[in-house]
């Protein structure tokens, strides 16, 4: 399933460019990141995203070889093993009743550029059909 790249960057661009980032070594303390996390949470569920963040973020966790390094920006340079292990701590905080899916039995998401038209007809279809 196409996922929109851009919007599911501009929720994580809040965790990796926050406060939280800016600490010498960031991972020292991870909660450093959780106002960062809070932002993000915040402005997904403003924008009826939450799910679809959760999604993108547990595909993430679970097959990150090659993809998740395409959500670091400018600033920390994270390896794709921090990544997991903020994208691990920030899920937990967001969902803490929720399983992170094990590799494998993740949702097959193919992170791309979308039109606002070609999302708008991925996250509400016309048939009813909601993922959620």
């Amino acid at each position: 399933m196409d996922m929109n790249l851009d919007l599911i960057k501009s929720y994580i661009r809040r965790m990796t460019i926050g406060a939280g980032s800016a600490a010498s070594d960031p991972f020292a303390d991870i909660t450093l990141f959780d106002p960062d996390i809070r932002a993000m949470q915040v402005a997904a569920e403003a924008a009826g995203d939450l799910n679809w963040l959760r999604l993108s973020m547990d595909a993430l966790i679970a097959d990150p070889k090659g993809r998740i390094g395409r959500f670091v920006e400018q600033g920390y340079p994270y390896s794709e093993a921090e990544m997991v292990t903020l994208f691990t701590y920030a899920y937990g905080k967001i969902w803490p009743e929720a399983t992170i899916s094990a590799p494998g039995e993740e949702a097959r998401l193919n992170f791309v550029e979308m039109s606002e038209a070609a999302w708008a007809a991925v996250k509400n279809p016309d048939d009813g059909d909601d993922l959620f």
